[in-house]
């Protein structure tokens, strides 16, 4: 099955049978006269789609590609509580839906069943959500609610294998997804927010891998199970990097490559101010002089063995946990998912979740157009799926010509969507070429 035929699937799944079930589930349609299920899911996501910023008319002018004849004022009296409700259900089930590239992305992914990049990233919440949605709090009162989705973004594939929706509260340690499973022979790539050895146990019993940078104060130990001053011990290892066997915690026992490398003396100290005012924010004082030596250092973990991946393979494959950042970047600063307007709350909720509904159908479109291309700009490309979202409103009604509307789009993006020049070479490049990766 081509990637054009399952993203068409997944369209008409979404605003098919999912739309449906969600209307039902949430009671957003109590009569039939303008709106259907579709036409009402259709209007509100890719209106968003079209234009983050969509008023009543906009939204207006998107049902009418649907055909459906409604006014401004209409539009306007669809933000209810039930509304909001509709899109969420709605959201739920769009993330049950995978659409990952045949293409392959670069040779070295192909050395695992999956590499899973595990992430999260928050959105502030009217505080009327905090019941259900509870924040960690702030200044005046603010961030009393806010949601946070658990993404997996499969680097081999572009699928977003997983969205969770989780209170703004829940430590990241602490997700249901530390214990999700992906199968014998995959990696899952993590940020310190996730580092728990006991995980990494349950990952290893698996027959699956991890890869993390090495939280600080993790007992390290040789392997007959002396400790070891690690900071010291690594200044006097020889060569560029250090990458030797170890044993991790003194309860755990978890044998792991450590793999380490010494930072410029710049980069060290940008860490170094970096640190320094987070830990003064967070606690009003300053961090200790060994966790300031830290930055000295970069330092991973991985259960991964030498002969499956090198020292510079495993450093240009933790750098690929970057694309997850630039997702939620592009999902925030172009889908405007993080913003909250509107001048009530129903409104302001209607349009948090049209924006993420908007978000995974333009990630579909792009997988399906430019998915592994590095001489494609991804940023640029959620720009021109949008102006195709009129034409994509008009195909939901007649499902024959859906796939030539994506055949068209994708050979737009082929054509366009240039990413510029750089002085250094992108994640595509270092993944298919680890000699170009740079340690100055």
């Amino acid at each position: 099955m081509s990637i054009l035929v399952r993203v068409g699937g997944a369209l008409q799944g979404l605003f098919g049978q999912a739309a449906q079930a969600a209307a039902d589930a949430s009671g957003v349609i109590q009569r039939r006269r303008c709106f259907s299920a579709l036409s009402l899911a259709q209007t509100f996501v890719l209106g968003f789609l079209r234009n983050p910023r969509a008023s009543d008319e906009d939204l207006a002018q998107m049902a009418a590609q649907g055909g459906v004849a409604v006014t401004p004022q209409a539009i306007g009296q669809r933000h209810t509580p039930q509304m909001a409700k509709f899109l969420q259900g709605l959201f739920t089930r769009a993330t049950k839906i995978m659409v990952g590239s045949d293409k392959v992305l670069a040779p070295i992914l192909e050395r695992f069943t999956r590499v899973i990049v595990l992430d999260s990233t928050t959105i502030t919440l009217p505080d009327g959500q905090q019941e259900e949605f509870a924040g960690c709090g702030g200044p005046s009162g603010s961030g009393k609610a806010a949601l946070k989705l658990q993404t997996e973004l499969d680097l081999r594939t572009g699928a977003l294998t997983q969205v969770t929706v989780e209170s703004g509260r829940s430590p990241d340690k602490g997700s249901s997804r530390q214990q999700a499973r992906y199968g014998q022979g995959s990696l899952r790539i993590i940020d310190l927010g996730y580092f728990d050895l006991a995980v990494f146990g349950l990952v290893i019993a698996a027959g699956e891998h991890f890869l993390s940078r090495l939280q600080f104060g993790t007992s390290v130990l040789h392997g007959d199970g002396t400790s070891i001053d690690l900071l010291w011990w690594l200044a006097r290892q020889p060569g560029q990097f250090v990458d030797q066997w170890m044993v991790l915690g003194q309860k755990q026992k978890l044998a792991c490559r450590l793999i380490a490398w010494r930072l410029p003396l710049e980069q060290a100290n940008r860490r170094r101010q970096k640190l320094y005012r987070e830990v003064m924010s967070k606690r009003g004082r300053p961090p200790c002089a060994e966790r300031l030596a830290w930055c000295d250092w970069t330092i991973l973990v991985t259960s991964v063995p030498q002969e499956q991946l090198t020292s510079e393979e495993a450093v240009v494959m933790y750098r690929a946990r970057w694309q997850i950042e630039l997702l939620f970047k592009r999902w925030k600063s172009q889908g405007l998912v993080a913003a909250l307007s509107g001048s009530t709350e129903s409104r302001q909720m209607v349009r948090v979740w049209s924006r993420l509904l908007a978000a995974l159908v333009q990630h579909w479109l792009i997988i399906a157009g430019v998915w592994g291309d590095p001489t494609k700009s991804l940023s640029k490309a959620c720009e021109a799926v949008r102006r195709f979202a009129d034409r994509l409103a008009a195909a939901l009604r007649c499902p024959a010509g859906l796939t030539q509307i994506l055949s068209d789009l994708c050979q737009i993006l082929e054509k366009t969507c240039r990413r510029n020049q750089r002085s250094k070479p992108g994640t595509w490049e270092l993944l298919n070429d680890v000699g170009r990766l740079e340690f100055r």
